[in-house]
């Protein structure tokens, strides 16, 4: 009986550790989407095309993981990183259209 009651907590530090590197592989993971989403979002801002709701989105991401939900927190920084992508895009765009607008 000792011997399985050791094997059982030896189990349970087993998935107690297994859970926290999970944890923190997911932390790391969002930190290094939420960098890259940021620095988008700045590049955006730098060719004035920021989208209005993008920080707002970051800002969100930050506080839904420092409450530990993640699965949140990832959502709303994949959403801001394609909100700064198509930011990007638009003011590409638009630096290459305006002077189709031009009256002649």
């Amino acid at each position: 009986m000792g011997r399985a009651l050791a094997n059982r907590r030896s189990l349970r530090r087993l998935m107690l550790i297994t859970v926290l590197i999970a944890l923190t592989g997911c932390a790391t993971e969002f930190e290094r989407r939420f960098d890259e989403a940021e620095r988008l979002r700045s590049e955006a801002a730098a060719a004035d095309s920021e989208w209005l709701e993008t920080g707002d989105l970051l800002a969100q991401a930050q506080q839904a993981a420092s409450r530990d939900d993640l699965d949140a927190a990832m959502v709303l920084v994949e959403r801001a990183r394609f909100q700064a992508e198509m930011a990007i895009k638009q003011a590409a765009r638009e630096a290459d259209a305006w002077a189709g607008r031009v009256v002649k």
